[in-house]
């Protein structure tokens, strides 16, 4: 085993960041729109009929990753694109303690965008949808799966000589065509009503069911397994989201499908397409067989693979607009997240079914199933993920909300049908059917956030106080003190947000607090009547200590330097601004002045004359367009 973990280690490099990528297109969206509120996390557990050793999991997932080798990464942002660059740190293992599908924070532990847990007999593997998709996901759980066996039961290792990572052609771009303009729904759906959980806390309401009794009622409507279901949860949507006579707005699923299936491909990145499958508004369906057939329809017409590439065109060309590449990042940020919520509202809930799960034969008796979970949050109120081995079929509903109308009715919708369904909960708004195989969820971090905002709060109150006690004594003490107290407040709640509430890293954190401070002393030295003292002594000094601060992180991490370099550039930049001051007639004594910017500027071309190829390869992925 030592060598085997021995041999997987010299085939990878041993520098941080030495190569990168691009982001597939469906990656870029939610790079950009994912965050605490919104996690685009999913997850993909095994459930084995033994309790998990945490040392073993461990071992198995360091045999693993070798063989999906694209997605040992880490996220990083550009100025115009996020990318993603090669990570040599080695994932830890946690126990599972929280909310599932939680937010995987770029800036945190091993910065992997994926996060390995375990919990009494399950493994889990949860994996942010930037990375992979659903099959993708799928492979690296049933690999982590029997590599974990095969621990277990001290059997040969048996490692793919063929990598399952054909990650670098994003296949969107390899099977785009220019064609005719096509738009996403974007009319308002019906959505899941009720009370919304505290925050950090999702409800999880899973059914099994025999695969047998499935088809053989898709047999008796003549009908897939996938538009059965998906006629089913809409059939469900009616029922409790109506009065079963009008719709005043469409009941409409979200319908992930796998490209892979019309087109070449083995890519293990996101390639998939989504179709909107609805009930119009007005009449009410009088019967199950009337959803059935529309669905079944919908899915005919939208299913195909000249519709597929007319939505594989429609995303692809907006990415390939010079004017779209050029706009910063920033600002992407806010168009993304304004077309995301848009688009989102077009459809009640998510229905993702991808298939089944394969184990070697060998070790099929070892586990008892695998189950998806895919992250809802307040933004997308409920999902639906199903997936089947050995014979049954996992249907698992996450939800943001309190209730379990929705899935409820499903179920006993299934089992009106004839298909028997063993219902399980994780025991947030199901206490009926949990069997203890999820942790109890003791933190509400609403509470936290709430605390947070009152802080602020408190913090605008100060500040206003502040202003009114100002105004009513300065007759008697002619100084706009209040306008400090602001500064100062503004400072704090700086410092809240962007270094300690977002784990930045240290870098990021040293120009955000420095910037901060050189306001901080323009403000003072402008309220105690502009003596200068700040733009001719302190700020020069505040930038040269940054250069300073950036040139020993640089030197103290070799192997990792390019992390600093965007920051180094960003000193470099922002050191120019005393001059402004200058030019202005702020400045008395420039001698700081210029020696802050002909040192930031001389530690910039130092760096770039040393780094040689490693500069252009930075800046080429730091500025792709």
């Amino acid at each position: 085993m030592k060598n085997l973990s021995e041999q997987f280690t010299k085939k990878r490099r041993r520098i941080q960041g030495a190569a990168w990528r691009r982001l597939d297109n469906t990656a870029k969206l939610f790079a950009a729109v994912s965050g605490e509120d919104l996690s685009s996390v999913f997850r993909i557990s095994a459930n084995l009929k033994e309790a998990v050793d945490q040392e073993l999991l461990h071992r198995a997932l360091l045999l693993t990753l070798p063989e999906f080798e694209n997605f040992r990464v880490k996220l990083r942002k550009g100025f115009f694109w996020y990318y993603f660059e090669t990570n040599d740190r080695d994932p830890v293992i946690e126990k599972e303690q929280s909310a599932p599908c939680r937010f995987i924070d770029p800036h945190r532990a091993a910065r992997f965008p994926f996060r390995v847990s375990y919990f009494g007999n399950r493994i889990n593997f949860e994996v942010f949808h930037g990375l992979t998709d659903g099959l993708g996901a799928l492979r690296f759980a049933s690999r982590l799966t029997e590599h974990y066996l095969e621990l277990k039961k001290n059997l040969p290792v048996i490692t793919e000589e063929k990598e399952f990572s054909p990650l670098k052609e994003d296949d969107y771009l390899r099977y785009y065509r220019k064609l005719p303009k096509r738009h996403y729904e974007s009319e308002p759906a019906l959505q899941v009503s009720g009370e919304f959980l505290p925050f950090d806390q999702m409800g999880i309401l899973k059914g099994t069911l025999q695969v047998a009794d499935l088809k053989a009622q898709c047999r008796k409507y003549g009908v897939s397994i996938t538009k059965y279901l998906a006629a089913a949860l809409l059939w469900s949507v009616i029922r409790t989201e109506t009065n079963g006579k009008n719709l005043k707005k469409p009941a409409a699923l979200n319908l992930p499908v796998n490209l892979r299936s019309f087109f070449d491909s083995e890519t293990l990145a996101n390639f998939f397409a989504v179709v909107n499958i609805s009930w119009p508004k007005g009449r009410a369906p009088e019967n199950f067989r009337e959803v059935l057939t529309n669905v079944s329809r919908q899915m005919d017409e939208q299913i195909v693979k000249e519709r597929l590439e007319e939505t594989i065109s429609y995303n692809v060309s907006n990415e390939k607009k010079w004017y779209v590449r050029a706009i910063p990042l920033f600002i992407k940020h806010l168009a993304m997240e304004l077309i995301f919520l848009r688009t989102s509202r077009a459809h009640t809930m998510t229905f993702s079914n991808i298939g089944p799960a394969k184990i070697r034969e060998d070790l099929r008796e070892d586990v008892e199933d695998f189950e998806l979970l895919v992250g809802a949050s307040p933004k997308q109120r409920m999902k639906c993920g199903a997936v089947a081995y050995d014979g049954k079929l996992c249907l698992a509903f996450t939800s943001a909300m309190a209730e379990n109308h929705l899935p409820e009715v499903f179920f006993r919708f299934l089992e009106d049908q004839g298909i028997p369904v063993e219902q399980e909960s994780n025991g947030i708004t199901d206490r009926e059917h949990d069997k203890g195989r999820y942790p109890v969820i003791a933190q509400d971090r609403r509470k936290i956030k709430k605390a947070v905002r009152m802080f602020y709060l408190s913090l605008v109150f100060v500040s206003v106080l502040a202003g009114i006690v100002n105004l009513a004594t300065y007759r008697q003490i002619p100084f706009k003190w209040s306008l400090l107290t602001a500064g100062a407040a503004a400072y704090v709640a700086m410092t809240l947000k962007f270094s300690v509430m977002r784990h930045a890293s240290l870098s990021g954190i040293l120009v955000r607090q420095c910037l901060g401070i050189q306001a901080i002393l323009l403000l003072i030295d402008t309220l105690t009547g502009l003596h200068g003292w700040s733009v001719d002594y302190a700020i020069p000094c505040v930038v040269l200590f940054e250069v300073a601060a950036i040139l020993l992180m640089m030197l103290v991490n070799r192997l990792n330097w390019q992390s600093y370099f965007m920051y180094q550039i960003a000193i470099t930049v922002l050191s120019f601004i005393p001059l402004i001051f200058w030019k202005i007639g702020w400045t008395r004594h420039p001698l700081l002045t210029v020696l802050s910017v002909v040192i930031s500027v001389a530690a910039l071309l130092a760096t770039v004359l040393l780094g040689d190829r490693s500069v252009k390869r930075e800046l080429r992925r730091r500025f792709h367009v």
